[in-house]
């Protein structure tokens, strides 16, 4: 008898690219985002992320790159809104 194969587990999705460029504009993988007036582009970078997050069922990694600061990070975004800071 041929035991039943499992079908291969889903790939990890792809680090979403995100650059900050001042505290009103960005881009989420090539696709410009704006914060409102007197708002923060980071809370409007993290509401998109958690709403992908909300629809794939998972959380998404992100690498941010942000050149107010010149620097990148990594975070994983949970459906729930929490980050943590991935290595």
């Amino acid at each position: 008898m041929t035991e039943p194969t499992m079908p291969p587990p889903p790939p990890a999705p792809a680090d979403a690219q995100v650059h900050v460029f001042s505290p009103n504009a960005g881009l989420i993988d090539g696709v410009p985002v704006t914060a409102p007036p007197y708002g923060d582009i980071q809370d409007v970078v993290l509401s998109i992320l958690q709403q992908r997050a909300q629809q794939l069922g998972a959380p998404t990694p992100a690498t941010i790159t942000d050149n107010r600061y010149g620097g990148a990070i990594r975070l994983l975004i949970h459906p729930d809104g929490t980050t943590e800071q991935l290595g």
